[in-house]
Protein backbone atom coordinates (compact mmCIF):
# COMPACT_ATOMS: atom_id res chain seq x y z
CA UNK A 1 0.00 0.00 0.00
CA UNK A 2 2.72 2.29 0.90
CA UNK A 3 4.01 2.02 -2.61
CA UNK A 4 0.86 2.47 -4.52
CA UNK A 5 0.41 5.60 -2.36
CA UNK A 6 3.57 6.53 -3.52
CA UNK A 7 3.80 6.16 -6.86
CA UNK A 8 0.05 7.86 -6.97
CA UNK A 9 1.57 11.02 -4.67
CA UNK A 10 4.23 11.02 -7.56
CA UNK A 11 2.08 11.40 -10.78
CA UNK A 12 -0.21 13.20 -9.45
CA UNK A 13 2.96 16.01 -8.26
CA UNK A 14 4.25 15.26 -12.09
CA UNK A 15 0.56 16.41 -13.30
CA UNK A 16 0.93 19.36 -11.21
CA UNK A 17 4.73 20.70 -12.60
CA UNK A 18 3.41 19.53 -15.96
CA UNK A 19 0.36 22.17 -15.78
CA UNK A 20 2.48 24.71 -14.73
CA UNK A 21 4.80 24.78 -17.59
CA UNK A 22 2.10 25.50 -19.94
CA UNK A 23 3.94 26.92 -23.14
CA UNK A 24 1.13 28.35 -25.34
CA UNK A 25 1.08 28.68 -29.23
CA UNK A 26 0.44 32.37 -30.45
CA UNK A 27 -0.14 31.08 -34.08
CA UNK A 28 -2.40 28.07 -33.26
CA UNK A 29 -3.89 29.67 -29.73
CA UNK A 30 -4.96 33.13 -31.64
CA UNK A 31 -3.19 34.20 -34.64
CA UNK A 32 -5.16 31.34 -36.98
CA UNK A 33 -8.59 31.19 -34.77
CA UNK A 34 -8.39 35.20 -35.23
CA UNK A 35 -9.13 35.13 -38.66
CA UNK A 36 -11.33 31.73 -39.07
CA UNK A 37 -13.52 33.05 -36.52
CA UNK A 38 -13.32 36.72 -37.84
CA UNK A 39 -14.32 35.07 -41.58
CA UNK A 40 -17.39 32.91 -40.01
CA UNK A 41 -18.44 36.22 -38.59
CA UNK A 42 -17.92 37.84 -42.11
CA UNK A 43 -19.84 34.71 -43.81
CA UNK A 44 -22.58 34.68 -41.65
CA UNK A 45 -23.43 38.44 -41.90
CA UNK A 46 -23.15 39.19 -37.97
CA UNK A 47 -21.18 42.53 -38.48
CA UNK A 48 -20.76 46.50 -39.22
CA UNK A 49 -18.87 47.27 -41.52
CA UNK A 50 -16.31 49.83 -41.58
CA UNK A 51 -18.83 51.77 -43.70
CA UNK A 52 -21.75 51.31 -41.37
CA UNK A 53 -19.49 52.55 -38.25
CA UNK A 54 -17.75 55.85 -39.84
CA UNK A 55 -20.30 58.37 -39.64
CA UNK A 56 -20.46 57.71 -35.67
CA UNK A 57 -17.30 57.51 -35.43
CA UNK A 58 -16.71 61.15 -36.76
CA UNK A 59 -19.17 62.39 -34.98
CA UNK A 60 -17.37 65.10 -32.34
CA UNK A 61 -20.72 65.14 -30.03
CA UNK A 62 -19.76 61.99 -27.84
CA UNK A 63 -21.04 61.60 -24.44
CA UNK A 64 -19.60 60.65 -21.26
CA UNK A 65 -20.02 56.74 -21.76
CA UNK A 66 -21.92 55.35 -18.42
CA UNK A 67 -19.89 52.14 -17.22
CA UNK A 68 -20.54 49.71 -14.47
CA UNK A 69 -17.12 50.56 -12.90
CA UNK A 70 -15.41 47.76 -10.55
CA UNK A 71 -14.21 49.45 -7.35
CA UNK A 72 -10.12 49.69 -6.95
CA UNK A 73 -8.44 46.86 -5.66
CA UNK A 74 -6.28 47.85 -2.50
CA UNK A 75 -4.39 44.71 -1.74
CA UNK A 76 -1.09 44.10 -3.43
CA UNK A 77 -0.13 41.03 -5.50
CA UNK A 78 2.63 39.21 -6.57
CA UNK A 79 3.38 39.36 -10.15
CA UNK A 80 2.21 35.89 -11.16
CA UNK A 81 -0.78 36.30 -9.51
CA UNK A 82 -1.36 39.77 -11.17
CA UNK A 83 -0.80 38.10 -14.76
CA UNK A 84 -3.50 35.69 -13.45
CA UNK A 85 -5.94 38.21 -12.65
CA UNK A 86 -4.87 41.18 -15.32
CA UNK A 87 -4.79 39.30 -18.55
CA UNK A 88 -8.41 37.53 -18.13
CA UNK A 89 -9.35 41.17 -18.77
CA UNK A 90 -6.79 41.64 -21.64
CA UNK A 91 -8.47 41.31 -25.19
CA UNK A 92 -7.66 41.28 -28.59
CA UNK A 93 -8.81 43.84 -30.97
CA UNK A 94 -8.64 43.79 -34.61
CA UNK A 95 -10.19 45.10 -38.20
CA UNK A 96 -10.74 42.13 -40.18
CA UNK A 97 -11.87 41.13 -43.61
CA UNK A 98 -11.74 39.14 -46.88
CA UNK A 99 -9.78 41.26 -49.43
CA UNK A 100 -11.34 40.38 -52.27
CA UNK A 101 -8.23 41.07 -54.71
CA UNK A 102 -8.49 38.97 -57.93
CA UNK A 103 -4.96 37.98 -59.26
CA UNK A 104 -3.66 37.44 -62.89
CA UNK A 105 -5.74 34.11 -63.43
CA UNK A 106 -8.90 36.39 -62.19
CA UNK A 107 -9.06 34.06 -58.93
CA UNK A 108 -10.09 36.16 -55.87
CA UNK A 109 -8.31 35.83 -52.96
CA UNK A 110 -10.68 34.69 -49.59
CA UNK A 111 -7.82 35.24 -47.08
CA UNK A 112 -9.36 37.10 -43.46
CA UNK A 113 -6.66 39.46 -42.92
CA UNK A 114 -6.55 40.97 -39.80
CA UNK A 115 -4.46 43.73 -38.04
CA UNK A 116 -4.26 42.84 -33.87
CA UNK A 117 -4.10 45.43 -31.31
CA UNK A 118 -4.88 45.05 -27.79
CA UNK A 119 -7.81 46.46 -25.59
CA UNK A 120 -9.43 45.94 -22.06
CA UNK A 121 -12.79 45.29 -20.33
CA UNK A 122 -13.84 47.86 -17.91
CA UNK A 123 -17.65 46.88 -18.10
CA UNK A 124 -18.99 43.39 -17.87
CA UNK A 125 -21.63 43.84 -20.35
CA UNK A 126 -19.23 44.36 -23.23
CA UNK A 127 -17.56 48.00 -22.33
CA UNK A 128 -14.16 48.11 -24.43
CA UNK A 129 -11.44 50.27 -23.90
CA UNK A 130 -8.43 50.73 -26.79
CA UNK A 131 -6.55 53.62 -29.14
CA UNK A 132 -8.34 55.76 -31.15
CA UNK A 133 -6.04 54.82 -33.38
CA UNK A 134 -6.68 51.61 -33.25
CA UNK A 135 -10.56 52.07 -33.61
CA UNK A 136 -9.39 54.60 -36.94
CA UNK A 137 -7.04 51.97 -38.34
CA UNK A 138 -10.88 50.57 -39.24
CA UNK A 139 -12.39 53.34 -40.29
CA UNK A 140 -9.66 55.12 -41.93
CA UNK A 141 -9.92 55.08 -45.95
CA UNK A 142 -6.48 53.49 -45.92
CA UNK A 143 -7.47 50.21 -45.05
CA UNK A 144 -8.30 48.60 -47.77
CA UNK A 145 -8.36 44.78 -47.20
CA UNK A 146 -9.76 44.56 -43.64
CA UNK A 147 -12.99 46.29 -43.69
CA UNK A 148 -15.26 43.78 -43.24
CA UNK A 149 -15.72 43.71 -39.34
CA UNK A 150 -13.87 44.93 -36.24
CA UNK A 151 -14.09 41.73 -33.62
CA UNK A 152 -12.49 41.31 -29.82
CA UNK A 153 -11.40 37.96 -28.77
CA UNK A 154 -11.06 37.37 -25.23
CA UNK A 155 -8.24 35.38 -23.56
CA UNK A 156 -10.00 31.74 -23.91
CA UNK A 157 -10.83 32.23 -28.09
CA UNK A 158 -13.95 33.88 -27.67
CA UNK A 159 -15.02 35.95 -30.60
CA UNK A 160 -17.62 39.23 -30.44
CA UNK A 161 -17.98 41.76 -33.21
CA UNK A 162 -17.94 45.44 -32.28
CA UNK A 163 -21.14 46.66 -32.34
CA UNK A 164 -20.48 50.17 -31.41
CA UNK A 165 -17.95 53.20 -31.19
CA UNK A 166 -19.16 54.55 -27.60
CA UNK A 167 -16.57 57.49 -27.31
CA UNK A 168 -13.90 58.23 -29.83
CA UNK A 169 -11.12 60.79 -28.31
CA UNK A 170 -8.32 61.86 -30.80
CA UNK A 171 -6.20 64.39 -28.55
CA UNK A 172 -5.88 61.71 -25.79
CA UNK A 173 -5.93 58.64 -28.34
CA UNK A 174 -8.60 56.64 -26.13
CA UNK A 175 -11.94 55.07 -27.74
CA UNK A 176 -14.74 52.99 -26.43
CA UNK A 177 -16.13 50.11 -28.12
CA UNK A 178 -18.96 47.86 -27.42
CA UNK A 179 -20.21 44.60 -27.66
CA UNK A 180 -22.65 42.12 -27.11
CA UNK A 181 -22.10 39.51 -24.63
CA UNK A 182 -25.55 37.99 -25.48
CA UNK A 183 -25.46 37.65 -21.58
CA UNK A 184 -21.79 36.68 -21.06
CA UNK A 185 -20.70 38.14 -17.92
CA UNK A 186 -16.74 39.66 -18.93
CA UNK A 187 -14.04 39.67 -16.31
CA UNK A 188 -13.26 43.24 -15.65
CA UNK A 189 -10.53 45.53 -14.53
CA UNK A 190 -10.88 48.27 -11.89
CA UNK A 191 -9.52 51.76 -12.78
CA UNK A 192 -7.27 53.81 -10.52
CA UNK A 193 -8.80 57.08 -9.21
CA UNK A 194 -6.16 59.11 -9.33
CA UNK A 195 -2.80 59.20 -11.73
CA UNK A 196 0.42 57.52 -10.87
CA UNK A 197 3.58 58.91 -9.72
CA UNK A 198 7.00 58.82 -11.39
CA UNK A 199 8.96 55.58 -9.81
CA UNK A 200 5.58 53.56 -8.98
CA UNK A 201 5.79 50.07 -10.43
CA UNK A 202 3.75 49.55 -13.83
CA UNK A 203 2.55 46.23 -15.42
CA UNK A 204 1.35 45.24 -18.96
CA UNK A 205 -0.03 42.20 -20.75
CA UNK A 206 -0.49 42.73 -23.77
CA UNK A 207 0.26 41.60 -27.70
CA UNK A 208 3.51 42.48 -29.53
CA UNK A 209 4.32 41.71 -33.00
CA UNK A 210 2.05 38.73 -32.01
CA UNK A 211 3.50 37.73 -28.78
CA UNK A 212 -0.10 37.09 -27.28
CA UNK A 213 -0.43 37.59 -23.46
CA UNK A 214 2.81 38.83 -23.32
CA UNK A 215 3.65 39.91 -19.62
CA UNK A 216 6.28 43.18 -18.95
CA UNK A 217 7.14 45.24 -16.23
CA UNK A 218 8.72 48.52 -14.72
CA UNK A 219 7.88 51.61 -13.37
CA UNK A 220 6.63 55.17 -14.19
CA UNK A 221 9.59 57.13 -15.65
CA UNK A 222 8.54 60.75 -16.54
CA UNK A 223 5.02 62.66 -16.90
CA UNK A 224 4.89 65.46 -19.43
CA UNK A 225 2.39 67.52 -21.68
CA UNK A 226 2.63 67.60 -25.18
CA UNK A 227 0.98 69.15 -28.12
CA UNK A 228 -1.45 66.94 -30.00
CA UNK A 229 -4.53 67.47 -32.57
CA UNK A 230 -7.07 68.95 -30.20
CA UNK A 231 -4.66 70.84 -27.78
CA UNK A 232 -2.28 69.86 -24.90
CA UNK A 233 -2.39 66.08 -23.54
CA UNK A 234 -0.35 64.20 -20.42
CA UNK A 235 1.68 61.90 -20.61
CA UNK A 236 3.02 59.10 -18.64
CA UNK A 237 6.84 57.34 -19.73
CA UNK A 238 6.85 53.76 -18.44
CA UNK A 239 9.92 51.76 -18.50
CA UNK A 240 7.86 48.04 -19.37
CA UNK A 241 8.05 46.93 -22.58
CA UNK A 242 5.32 47.06 -24.86
CA UNK A 243 5.63 47.25 -29.24
CA UNK A 244 3.19 47.42 -32.24
CA UNK A 245 0.35 44.78 -31.43
CA UNK A 246 0.08 46.41 -27.82
CA UNK A 247 -1.83 49.31 -28.83
CA UNK A 248 -4.42 49.88 -26.37
CA UNK A 249 -3.35 48.04 -23.83
CA UNK A 250 -3.66 48.54 -19.51
CA UNK A 251 -1.11 50.40 -17.82
CA UNK A 252 -1.49 48.04 -14.20
CA UNK A 253 -0.40 49.28 -11.05
CA UNK A 254 0.65 46.12 -8.28
CA UNK A 255 -2.99 46.13 -7.19
CA UNK A 256 -4.54 45.20 -10.50
CA UNK A 257 -6.25 48.40 -11.18
CA UNK A 258 -5.47 51.15 -14.64
CA UNK A 259 -3.32 53.57 -14.46
CA UNK A 260 -3.35 54.29 -18.19
CA UNK A 261 -3.32 52.95 -21.69
CA UNK A 262 -0.48 52.14 -24.06
CA UNK A 263 -0.37 54.76 -26.73
CA UNK A 264 3.00 54.98 -28.53
CA UNK A 265 7.00 54.64 -28.76
CA UNK A 266 9.40 57.21 -30.22
CA UNK A 267 12.80 56.10 -30.50
CA UNK A 268 15.56 58.80 -29.40
CA UNK A 269 18.53 58.75 -31.49
CA UNK A 270 22.39 60.42 -30.92
CA UNK A 271 22.22 63.56 -32.50
CA UNK A 272 25.52 63.19 -34.11
CA UNK A 273 24.16 59.74 -35.46
CA UNK A 274 21.12 58.95 -36.87
CA UNK A 275 21.65 55.71 -37.01
CA UNK A 276 22.28 54.72 -33.39
CA UNK A 277 19.66 54.21 -30.72
CA UNK A 278 19.90 55.98 -27.41
CA UNK A 279 16.50 55.19 -25.77
CA UNK A 280 12.88 54.24 -26.44
CA UNK A 281 10.28 56.82 -25.27
CA UNK A 282 7.33 54.63 -23.75
CA UNK A 283 4.60 57.16 -23.75
CA UNK A 284 0.85 56.10 -22.45
CA UNK A 285 -2.11 57.82 -21.54
CA UNK A 286 -2.54 57.95 -17.82
CA UNK A 287 -6.33 57.44 -16.15
CA UNK A 288 -7.18 60.72 -15.78
CA UNK A 289 -7.93 61.16 -19.37
CA UNK A 290 -10.36 58.24 -19.23
CA UNK A 291 -11.99 58.96 -16.74
CA UNK A 292 -13.02 61.92 -18.33
CA UNK A 293 -14.83 59.91 -21.28
CA UNK A 294 -17.15 57.77 -18.51
CA UNK A 295 -19.26 58.49 -15.66
CA UNK A 296 -20.33 55.75 -13.27
CA UNK A 297 -23.28 53.55 -13.57
CA UNK A 298 -25.82 51.91 -11.26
Amino acid sequence: MKYVLKIVFVLCAFTVAAQAQNYKSNIRQYKVPLAIKAGKLIDAGHVISADSLSPSFKNKGYAPVEVNLKSPKKKSLKPSELYNRVSESIVIVSPAGRCGEVDEKGKACDKVHTYPASGYIIDSKGIIVTNYHVANSYITKYNKDARDVMVVMLKDGTIFPVEAILSADQKNDLAILKIDTKGRELPVLPIATKDAEIGDPVFIVSHPKGYYYAFSSGMVTDKFSEINIGGYRNIMAISADFAAGSSGSAIIDQFGNVIGTVSYTKTLQHSDDATKTQMVLKATIPVSALTELIKKGN
